[in-house]
Protein backbone atom coordinates (compact mmCIF):
# COMPACT_ATOMS: atom_id res chain seq x y z
CA UNK A 1 0.00 0.00 0.00
CA UNK A 2 1.07 3.61 -0.62
CA UNK A 3 0.10 4.77 2.85
CA UNK A 4 2.36 3.89 5.76
CA UNK A 5 0.59 1.85 8.41
CA UNK A 6 0.82 2.74 12.08
CA UNK A 7 -0.95 1.73 15.25
CA UNK A 8 -3.69 4.10 16.39
CA UNK A 9 -1.90 4.55 19.72
CA UNK A 10 1.27 5.80 17.99
CA UNK A 11 -0.85 8.64 16.57
CA UNK A 12 -2.70 9.47 19.79
CA UNK A 13 -5.86 7.43 19.16
CA UNK A 14 -7.18 4.52 21.22
CA UNK A 15 -7.73 1.32 19.21
CA UNK A 16 -10.65 0.56 21.51
CA UNK A 17 -12.53 3.67 20.31
CA UNK A 18 -12.19 2.64 16.65
CA UNK A 19 -13.19 -0.94 17.46
CA UNK A 20 -16.24 0.16 19.43
CA UNK A 21 -17.30 2.40 16.54
CA UNK A 22 -16.97 -0.40 13.95
CA UNK A 23 -18.80 -2.86 16.19
CA UNK A 24 -21.61 -0.34 16.59
CA UNK A 25 -21.78 0.06 12.80
CA UNK A 26 -22.27 -3.71 12.48
CA UNK A 27 -24.76 -3.86 15.35
CA UNK A 28 -26.91 -1.17 13.73
CA UNK A 29 -27.02 -3.10 10.47
CA UNK A 30 -25.12 -0.45 8.52
CA UNK A 31 -23.59 -2.17 5.49
CA UNK A 32 -19.97 -1.10 5.21
CA UNK A 33 -17.87 -2.42 2.34
CA UNK A 34 -14.59 -0.79 3.33
CA UNK A 35 -13.26 1.62 5.93
CA UNK A 36 -9.91 3.37 6.17
CA UNK A 37 -8.85 5.94 8.76
CA UNK A 38 -5.80 8.15 8.34
CA UNK A 39 -4.22 10.19 11.11
CA UNK A 40 -1.17 12.39 10.45
CA UNK A 41 -0.92 10.85 6.99
CA UNK A 42 -0.68 7.29 8.30
CA UNK A 43 -3.19 4.47 7.90
CA UNK A 44 -4.15 3.64 11.49
CA UNK A 45 -7.13 1.38 10.72
CA UNK A 46 -8.59 -0.35 7.69
CA UNK A 47 -11.12 -3.08 7.05
CA UNK A 48 -12.91 -4.69 4.11
CA UNK A 49 -16.07 -6.73 4.40
CA UNK A 50 -15.89 -9.71 2.03
CA UNK A 51 -16.40 -9.99 -0.91
CA UNK A 52 -14.94 -6.46 -1.06
CA UNK A 53 -11.18 -6.18 -0.93
CA UNK A 54 -8.35 -3.63 -1.14
CA UNK A 55 -7.42 -4.76 -4.66
CA UNK A 56 -10.82 -3.96 -6.21
CA UNK A 57 -12.15 -0.70 -7.58
CA UNK A 58 -15.53 0.46 -6.31
CA UNK A 59 -18.12 2.69 -7.95
CA UNK A 60 -18.01 6.15 -6.39
CA UNK A 61 -21.18 7.68 -7.83
CA UNK A 62 -21.21 11.39 -6.91
CA UNK A 63 -17.93 11.26 -5.01
CA UNK A 64 -16.63 11.55 -8.59
CA UNK A 65 -17.75 15.19 -8.61
CA UNK A 66 -14.94 16.34 -6.34
CA UNK A 67 -12.32 14.99 -8.75
CA UNK A 68 -14.00 16.99 -11.52
CA UNK A 69 -13.70 20.09 -9.35
CA UNK A 70 -9.97 19.50 -9.06
CA UNK A 71 -9.72 19.30 -12.85
CA UNK A 72 -11.38 22.70 -13.22
CA UNK A 73 -8.98 24.16 -10.66
CA UNK A 74 -6.01 22.81 -12.60
CA UNK A 75 -7.37 24.19 -15.88
CA UNK A 76 -7.78 27.60 -14.22
CA UNK A 77 -4.17 27.42 -13.00
CA UNK A 78 -3.11 26.71 -16.58
CA UNK A 79 -4.91 29.84 -17.77
CA UNK A 80 -7.60 28.07 -19.79
CA UNK A 81 -10.54 29.74 -18.02
CA UNK A 82 -11.70 31.37 -14.78
CA UNK A 83 -14.67 30.72 -12.52
CA UNK A 84 -16.28 33.79 -14.12
CA UNK A 85 -16.00 32.43 -17.66
CA UNK A 86 -19.40 32.23 -19.34
CA UNK A 87 -20.27 28.74 -20.51
CA UNK A 88 -21.83 30.32 -23.60
CA UNK A 89 -18.34 31.49 -24.56
CA UNK A 90 -17.02 27.93 -24.36
CA UNK A 91 -19.81 26.16 -26.25
CA UNK A 92 -20.21 28.70 -29.01
CA UNK A 93 -21.09 26.18 -31.74
CA UNK A 94 -23.86 24.63 -29.64
CA UNK A 95 -25.22 28.07 -28.71
CA UNK A 96 -25.34 29.00 -32.37
CA UNK A 97 -27.02 25.70 -33.27
CA UNK A 98 -29.74 26.17 -30.64
CA UNK A 99 -30.28 29.85 -31.46
CA UNK A 100 -33.52 31.15 -29.97
CA UNK A 101 -34.12 27.87 -28.13
CA UNK A 102 -31.59 28.96 -25.52
CA UNK A 103 -33.02 30.36 -22.29
CA UNK A 104 -31.70 33.88 -21.72
CA UNK A 105 -30.39 32.92 -18.30
CA UNK A 106 -28.09 30.29 -19.88
CA UNK A 107 -26.19 33.18 -21.46
CA UNK A 108 -25.45 34.54 -17.97
CA UNK A 109 -24.30 31.22 -16.51
CA UNK A 110 -20.68 30.95 -15.39
CA UNK A 111 -18.35 28.09 -14.58
CA UNK A 112 -18.78 29.00 -10.91
CA UNK A 113 -22.53 28.47 -11.23
CA UNK A 114 -21.84 24.94 -12.45
CA UNK A 115 -19.37 24.22 -9.65
CA UNK A 116 -21.69 25.43 -6.88
CA UNK A 117 -24.87 23.81 -8.21
CA UNK A 118 -26.19 27.33 -8.63
CA UNK A 119 -27.36 26.97 -12.23
CA UNK A 120 -30.86 28.25 -11.48
CA UNK A 121 -32.33 25.06 -12.92
CA UNK A 122 -34.86 22.91 -11.09
CA UNK A 123 -34.57 19.70 -13.14
CA UNK A 124 -31.95 17.65 -15.02
CA UNK A 125 -32.26 17.11 -18.76
CA UNK A 126 -30.58 13.71 -19.04
CA UNK A 127 -31.48 11.19 -21.74
CA UNK A 128 -30.12 7.71 -21.08
CA UNK A 129 -31.91 5.75 -23.80
CA UNK A 130 -31.13 7.60 -27.02
CA UNK A 131 -27.58 6.84 -28.16
CA UNK A 132 -27.74 9.84 -30.51
CA UNK A 133 -28.69 12.26 -27.73
CA UNK A 134 -26.31 15.14 -27.11
CA UNK A 135 -26.07 15.91 -23.37
CA UNK A 136 -24.37 19.25 -24.00
CA UNK A 137 -27.28 20.40 -26.16
CA UNK A 138 -29.66 18.93 -23.57
CA UNK A 139 -28.17 21.10 -20.84
CA UNK A 140 -27.96 24.27 -22.95
CA UNK A 141 -31.56 23.90 -24.09
CA UNK A 142 -32.89 23.46 -20.52
CA UNK A 143 -35.27 25.95 -18.94
CA UNK A 144 -33.62 28.02 -16.18
CA UNK A 145 -36.18 29.01 -13.56
CA UNK A 146 -34.00 31.12 -11.26
CA UNK A 147 -31.16 33.54 -11.81
CA UNK A 148 -27.84 31.69 -11.96
CA UNK A 149 -26.10 31.85 -8.59
CA UNK A 150 -29.29 32.64 -6.67
CA UNK A 151 -30.29 29.16 -5.47
CA UNK A 152 -28.78 25.74 -4.83
CA UNK A 153 -30.17 22.80 -6.80
CA UNK A 154 -28.18 19.57 -6.92
CA UNK A 155 -27.69 19.02 -10.63
CA UNK A 156 -25.36 16.27 -11.85
CA UNK A 157 -25.60 17.64 -15.38
CA UNK A 158 -23.81 20.75 -14.13
CA UNK A 159 -20.84 18.56 -13.22
CA UNK A 160 -21.09 16.82 -16.58
CA UNK A 161 -20.76 20.25 -18.19
CA UNK A 162 -17.57 20.84 -16.17
CA UNK A 163 -16.21 17.62 -17.67
CA UNK A 164 -17.32 18.74 -21.13
CA UNK A 165 -15.51 22.05 -20.56
CA UNK A 166 -12.25 20.22 -19.87
CA UNK A 167 -12.69 18.21 -23.07
CA UNK A 168 -13.61 21.28 -25.12
CA UNK A 169 -10.67 23.36 -23.89
CA UNK A 170 -7.99 20.64 -23.87
CA UNK A 171 -9.14 18.10 -26.46
CA UNK A 172 -8.81 15.41 -23.78
CA UNK A 173 -11.30 13.37 -21.83
CA UNK A 174 -11.50 14.41 -18.19
CA UNK A 175 -9.88 11.17 -17.04
CA UNK A 176 -7.01 11.59 -19.51
CA UNK A 177 -6.49 15.22 -18.51
CA UNK A 178 -6.20 14.19 -14.86
CA UNK A 179 -3.90 11.22 -15.44
CA UNK A 180 -0.51 13.04 -15.45
CA UNK A 181 -1.70 15.88 -13.23
CA UNK A 182 -3.43 13.96 -10.42
CA UNK A 183 -4.04 10.24 -10.86
CA UNK A 184 -0.53 9.09 -11.74
CA UNK A 185 1.20 11.16 -9.03
CA UNK A 186 -1.25 9.73 -6.48
CA UNK A 187 -0.81 6.18 -7.79
CA UNK A 188 -4.45 5.89 -8.91
CA UNK A 189 -5.46 3.71 -11.89
CA UNK A 190 -9.04 4.81 -12.57
CA UNK A 191 -11.91 3.70 -14.77
CA UNK A 192 -14.30 6.55 -15.61
CA UNK A 193 -17.47 5.88 -17.54
CA UNK A 194 -18.41 8.19 -20.41
CA UNK A 195 -21.35 9.08 -22.63
CA UNK A 196 -21.88 8.54 -26.33
CA UNK A 197 -19.92 11.74 -27.08
CA UNK A 198 -16.85 10.27 -25.38
CA UNK A 199 -17.11 12.72 -22.46
CA UNK A 200 -16.44 11.40 -18.95
CA UNK A 201 -19.66 11.75 -16.98
CA UNK A 202 -17.90 13.91 -14.42
CA UNK A 203 -20.66 13.83 -11.84
CA UNK A 204 -20.45 10.07 -11.46
CA UNK A 205 -18.83 7.06 -13.11
CA UNK A 206 -15.41 7.10 -11.45
CA UNK A 207 -14.22 3.72 -10.18
CA UNK A 208 -11.17 3.56 -7.88
CA UNK A 209 -9.97 1.69 -4.79
CA UNK A 210 -10.53 2.58 -1.15
CA UNK A 211 -6.90 3.51 -0.62
CA UNK A 212 -7.17 5.79 -3.67
CA UNK A 213 -10.00 7.66 -1.95
CA UNK A 214 -7.88 8.00 1.18
CA UNK A 215 -4.83 9.22 -0.76
CA UNK A 216 -7.03 11.80 -2.50
CA UNK A 217 -8.33 12.93 0.88
CA UNK A 218 -4.81 13.21 2.26
CA UNK A 219 -3.83 15.38 -0.71
CA UNK A 220 -6.80 17.64 0.09
CA UNK A 221 -5.81 17.74 3.77
CA UNK A 222 -2.30 18.80 2.72
CA UNK A 223 -3.71 21.66 0.62
CA UNK A 224 -2.87 20.03 -2.69
CA UNK A 225 0.53 18.57 -1.81
CA UNK A 226 1.64 14.96 -2.26
CA UNK A 227 5.12 13.73 -1.37
CA UNK A 228 6.32 17.32 -1.21
CA UNK A 229 4.99 18.19 -4.68
CA UNK A 230 2.21 20.76 -5.13
CA UNK A 231 -0.22 18.91 -7.40
CA UNK A 232 -3.15 21.30 -6.99
CA UNK A 233 -2.96 24.98 -6.02
CA UNK A 234 -3.54 25.39 -2.29
CA UNK A 235 -5.77 28.38 -3.00
CA UNK A 236 -8.06 26.17 -5.11
CA UNK A 237 -8.37 23.54 -2.37
CA UNK A 238 -9.25 26.26 0.11
CA UNK A 239 -11.79 27.86 -2.21
CA UNK A 240 -13.35 24.61 -3.43
CA UNK A 241 -13.88 23.19 0.06
CA UNK A 242 -15.23 26.41 1.60
CA UNK A 243 -18.89 27.40 1.61
CA UNK A 244 -19.71 29.06 -1.70
CA UNK A 245 -23.50 28.79 -1.67
CA UNK A 246 -26.16 28.17 0.96
CA UNK A 247 -27.99 24.84 0.73
CA UNK A 248 -30.17 24.99 3.84
CA UNK A 249 -30.33 26.16 7.44
CA UNK A 250 -30.85 22.97 9.50
CA UNK A 251 -28.14 22.93 12.13
CA UNK A 252 -27.89 19.13 12.38
CA UNK A 253 -28.27 18.31 8.67
CA UNK A 254 -25.06 17.38 6.87
CA UNK A 255 -26.62 18.43 3.56
CA UNK A 256 -27.39 21.94 4.80
CA UNK A 257 -24.03 23.29 5.99
CA UNK A 258 -23.06 24.97 2.74
CA UNK A 259 -21.71 23.72 -0.58
CA UNK A 260 -18.36 24.53 -2.16
CA UNK A 261 -17.12 23.59 -5.60
CA UNK A 262 -18.46 20.01 -5.65
CA UNK A 263 -17.68 19.52 -1.97
CA UNK A 264 -20.09 19.36 0.99
CA UNK A 265 -19.54 21.09 4.30
CA UNK A 266 -20.34 18.95 7.37
CA UNK A 267 -21.98 19.57 10.73
CA UNK A 268 -18.72 19.51 12.78
CA UNK A 269 -16.83 22.77 12.38
CA UNK A 270 -14.21 22.68 9.65
CA UNK A 271 -15.04 19.20 8.38
CA UNK A 272 -15.88 18.70 4.70
CA UNK A 273 -16.47 15.75 2.43
CA UNK A 274 -16.92 14.32 -1.01
CA UNK A 275 -19.70 11.74 -1.08
CA UNK A 276 -21.66 9.50 -3.41
CA UNK A 277 -24.96 7.67 -3.47
CA UNK A 278 -25.38 4.65 -1.19
CA UNK A 279 -22.56 5.90 1.07
CA UNK A 280 -19.24 6.46 -0.68
CA UNK A 281 -17.19 8.91 1.39
CA UNK A 282 -14.01 10.91 1.50
CA UNK A 283 -14.24 12.87 4.77
CA UNK A 284 -11.53 15.41 5.57
CA UNK A 285 -11.11 16.67 9.14
CA UNK A 286 -8.38 19.34 9.16
CA UNK A 287 -8.55 20.13 12.88
CA UNK A 288 -7.96 16.44 13.66
CA UNK A 289 -5.46 15.90 10.81
CA UNK A 290 -7.59 12.91 9.79
CA UNK A 291 -9.18 11.46 6.67
CA UNK A 292 -11.85 8.77 6.47
CA UNK A 293 -12.45 6.78 3.28
CA UNK A 294 -15.54 4.58 3.09
CA UNK A 295 -17.42 2.51 0.54
CA UNK A 296 -20.81 1.18 1.57
CA UNK A 297 -24.53 0.78 1.00
CA UNK A 298 -26.23 2.38 3.99
CA UNK A 299 -28.27 5.22 5.45
CA UNK A 300 -25.84 8.06 4.78
CA UNK A 301 -27.21 10.51 7.31
CA UNK A 302 -27.35 7.92 10.10
CA UNK A 303 -23.79 6.81 9.41
CA UNK A 304 -22.36 10.33 9.48
CA UNK A 305 -24.10 11.09 12.76
CA UNK A 306 -22.48 7.95 14.18
CA UNK A 307 -19.06 9.18 13.05
CA UNK A 308 -19.59 12.56 14.70
CA UNK A 309 -20.91 11.11 17.96
CA UNK A 310 -18.78 7.99 18.43
CA UNK A 311 -15.56 8.33 16.42
CA UNK A 312 -14.71 11.99 15.97
CA UNK A 313 -14.26 12.74 19.71
CA UNK A 314 -11.59 10.01 19.86
CA UNK A 315 -9.46 11.49 17.08
CA UNK A 316 -8.22 14.64 18.78
CA UNK A 317 -5.21 13.21 20.56
CA UNK A 318 -1.75 14.47 19.57
CA UNK A 319 0.87 12.68 21.63
CA UNK A 320 1.59 8.98 21.35
CA UNK A 321 -0.22 6.65 23.77
CA UNK A 322 0.99 3.46 25.39
CA UNK A 323 0.52 0.46 23.13
CA UNK A 324 -2.55 -1.59 23.97
CA UNK A 325 -3.82 -5.14 23.50
CA UNK A 326 -6.86 -3.52 21.91
CA UNK A 327 -4.83 -3.01 18.75
CA UNK A 328 -4.59 -6.77 18.17
CA UNK A 329 -8.37 -6.97 18.67
CA UNK A 330 -8.83 -4.24 16.03
CA UNK A 331 -6.59 -6.14 13.62
CA UNK A 332 -8.50 -9.34 14.31
CA UNK A 333 -11.80 -7.54 13.67
CA UNK A 334 -10.53 -6.30 10.33
CA UNK A 335 -9.46 -9.77 9.23
CA UNK A 336 -12.78 -11.54 9.75
CA UNK A 337 -15.53 -9.26 8.41
CA UNK A 338 -17.78 -10.71 5.73
CA UNK A 339 -21.17 -10.28 4.09
CA UNK A 340 -20.95 -13.80 2.65
CA UNK A 341 -23.08 -15.87 5.01
CA UNK A 342 -23.81 -19.57 4.36
CA UNK A 343 -26.71 -21.64 5.73
CA UNK A 344 -25.16 -24.99 6.59
CA UNK A 345 -28.65 -26.43 7.15
CA UNK A 346 -29.88 -25.66 3.64
CA UNK A 347 -31.41 -28.47 1.58
CA UNK A 348 -29.48 -30.20 -1.18
CA UNK A 349 -30.11 -29.00 -4.72
CA UNK A 350 -32.60 -31.06 -6.75
CA UNK A 351 -31.73 -32.54 -10.14
CA UNK A 352 -33.74 -31.03 -13.00
CA UNK A 353 -33.54 -28.92 -16.13
CA UNK A 354 -36.21 -26.49 -17.25
CA UNK A 355 -36.80 -23.27 -19.18
CA UNK A 356 -39.43 -20.62 -18.45
CA UNK A 357 -40.88 -17.80 -20.53
CA UNK A 358 -42.01 -14.47 -19.06
CA UNK A 359 -45.80 -14.45 -18.85
CA UNK A 360 -47.67 -11.72 -20.70
CA UNK A 361 -49.67 -10.97 -17.55
CA UNK A 362 -46.59 -9.69 -15.68
CA UNK A 363 -47.00 -5.99 -14.97
CA UNK A 364 -43.41 -5.20 -15.97
CA UNK A 365 -43.44 -7.56 -18.96
CA UNK A 366 -42.84 -4.83 -21.54
CA UNK A 367 -39.96 -3.23 -19.65
CA UNK A 368 -38.20 -6.17 -18.04
CA UNK A 369 -35.24 -7.48 -19.99
CA UNK A 370 -35.22 -11.06 -18.69
CA UNK A 371 -37.76 -12.71 -20.97
CA UNK A 372 -36.58 -16.30 -20.51
CA UNK A 373 -34.88 -18.23 -17.72
CA UNK A 374 -33.21 -21.63 -17.86
CA UNK A 375 -32.14 -23.79 -14.92
CA UNK A 376 -29.72 -26.69 -14.97
CA UNK A 377 -29.51 -28.32 -11.53
CA UNK A 378 -27.10 -31.24 -11.37
CA UNK A 379 -24.52 -32.69 -8.95
CA UNK A 380 -24.92 -29.95 -6.36
CA UNK A 381 -24.57 -27.12 -8.86
CA UNK A 382 -26.95 -24.84 -10.70
CA UNK A 383 -26.39 -22.98 -13.96
CA UNK A 384 -28.86 -20.13 -14.25
CA UNK A 385 -29.12 -18.62 -17.76
CA UNK A 386 -30.93 -15.32 -18.32
CA UNK A 387 -32.16 -14.34 -21.80
CA UNK A 388 -33.65 -11.13 -23.18
CA UNK A 389 -35.70 -13.03 -25.75
CA UNK A 390 -34.18 -11.29 -28.75
CA UNK A 391 -31.56 -13.94 -29.52
CA UNK A 392 -30.43 -17.40 -28.52
CA UNK A 393 -27.41 -16.19 -26.55
CA UNK A 394 -27.99 -15.53 -22.84
CA UNK A 395 -27.43 -12.13 -21.30
CA UNK A 396 -25.67 -13.85 -18.45
CA UNK A 397 -24.99 -17.32 -17.07
CA UNK A 398 -24.52 -17.55 -13.32
CA UNK A 399 -23.10 -20.61 -11.56
CA UNK A 400 -24.21 -21.56 -8.07
CA UNK A 401 -23.00 -24.37 -5.80
CA UNK A 402 -24.51 -25.86 -2.65
CA UNK A 403 -23.49 -24.12 0.56
CA UNK A 404 -20.77 -21.94 -0.92
CA UNK A 405 -20.23 -18.59 -2.56
CA UNK A 406 -19.01 -18.85 -6.14
CA UNK A 407 -17.03 -16.29 -8.11
CA UNK A 408 -18.60 -15.10 -11.37
CA UNK A 409 -17.94 -12.26 -13.79
CA UNK A 410 -20.16 -10.53 -16.26
CA UNK A 411 -19.29 -7.82 -18.77
CA UNK A 412 -19.23 -4.27 -17.48
CA UNK A 413 -20.48 -1.49 -19.77
CA UNK A 414 -17.05 0.11 -19.92
CA UNK A 415 -14.55 -1.65 -22.19
CA UNK A 416 -11.72 -3.28 -20.28
CA UNK A 417 -13.51 -3.51 -16.94
CA UNK A 418 -15.78 -6.12 -15.39
CA UNK A 419 -18.41 -6.53 -12.78
CA UNK A 420 -17.02 -9.18 -10.50
CA UNK A 421 -19.68 -11.00 -8.55
CA UNK A 422 -19.89 -13.49 -5.69
CA UNK A 423 -22.99 -15.67 -6.01
CA UNK A 424 -24.88 -17.88 -3.58
CA UNK A 425 -28.04 -19.92 -4.01
CA UNK A 426 -30.07 -21.85 -1.45
CA UNK A 427 -32.82 -24.42 -2.14
CA UNK A 428 -35.70 -24.77 0.30
CA UNK A 429 -39.08 -26.44 -0.36
CA UNK A 430 -39.46 -25.63 -4.07
CA UNK A 431 -37.92 -22.22 -3.60
CA UNK A 432 -34.51 -21.12 -4.85
CA UNK A 433 -33.18 -17.97 -3.14
CA UNK A 434 -30.12 -16.50 -4.82
CA UNK A 435 -27.87 -13.51 -4.25
CA UNK A 436 -25.52 -11.97 -6.81
CA UNK A 437 -23.16 -9.60 -5.01
CA UNK A 438 -21.55 -7.15 -7.46
CA UNK A 439 -18.58 -6.25 -5.32
CA UNK A 440 -17.13 -3.53 -7.53
CA UNK A 441 -20.39 -1.69 -6.86
CA UNK A 442 -22.40 -0.94 -3.71
CA UNK A 443 -25.18 -3.23 -4.89
CA UNK A 444 -26.29 -6.82 -4.76
CA UNK A 445 -29.21 -8.41 -6.57
CA UNK A 446 -31.48 -10.90 -4.80
CA UNK A 447 -33.65 -13.39 -6.68
CA UNK A 448 -36.32 -15.62 -5.18
CA UNK A 449 -37.67 -18.25 -7.56
CA UNK A 450 -40.82 -19.98 -6.30
CA UNK A 451 -41.90 -23.03 -8.27
CA UNK A 452 -45.49 -24.25 -8.55
CA UNK A 453 -46.65 -27.84 -8.31
CA UNK A 454 -44.72 -30.01 -10.77
CA UNK A 455 -42.67 -26.88 -11.55
CA UNK A 456 -44.93 -25.84 -14.41
CA UNK A 457 -44.93 -22.21 -13.36
CA UNK A 458 -42.48 -19.90 -11.66
CA UNK A 459 -42.78 -16.66 -9.69
CA UNK A 460 -39.67 -14.50 -9.59
CA UNK A 461 -39.18 -11.79 -6.99
CA UNK A 462 -36.25 -9.48 -7.73
CA UNK A 463 -34.76 -7.12 -5.16
CA UNK A 464 -32.10 -4.71 -6.39
CA UNK A 465 -32.41 -0.95 -6.78
CA UNK A 466 -36.14 -1.62 -6.91
CA UNK A 467 -38.40 -4.58 -6.21
CA UNK A 468 -40.60 -6.42 -8.67
CA UNK A 469 -42.53 -9.67 -8.99
CA UNK A 470 -42.78 -11.51 -12.32
CA UNK A 471 -44.57 -14.64 -13.51
CA UNK A 472 -43.07 -17.25 -15.84
CA UNK A 473 -44.47 -20.39 -17.51
CA UNK A 474 -42.52 -23.50 -18.40
CA UNK A 475 -41.74 -24.03 -22.06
Amino acid sequence: MRLEKATPESQGVHSQAILEFLNKVNQQGLELHSFMLLKNGKNIADCWWKPYGPQYRHQLFSLSKSFTSIAIGLAIEEGLLTTDTLIADIFTAEMEELGEKVDGKIKKMTVKNLLTMGTGMTYQNWNWDDEKYNNILGFLSSHVKNEPGSAFYYNTMATYMCSAIITRLTGQKLVDYLMPRLFEPLGIDPVWEEDNLGISFGGFGLNIKTEDIAVFGQMLLQKGKNNGRQLVPAAWIEEATSKQISNGDEADNDWAQGYGYQFWRCVPEGVYRADGMYGQYCIVMPEYNCVIAVTSNLDMGKFMKLIWSDLLPALGGEGALAQSDDYSKLVEFGSCQTHLKVNENAESYPAFRASYQLSSDSAEEKEFKIKRISFDFENGECLLALYNGENSQPLSVVRFAEKEWVENTKPFWEAGAFYRAACYGEWNHEEFAACVWHYETPLNTKFKFTFSEERKQLVLQVTAQQEMTLNYVRI
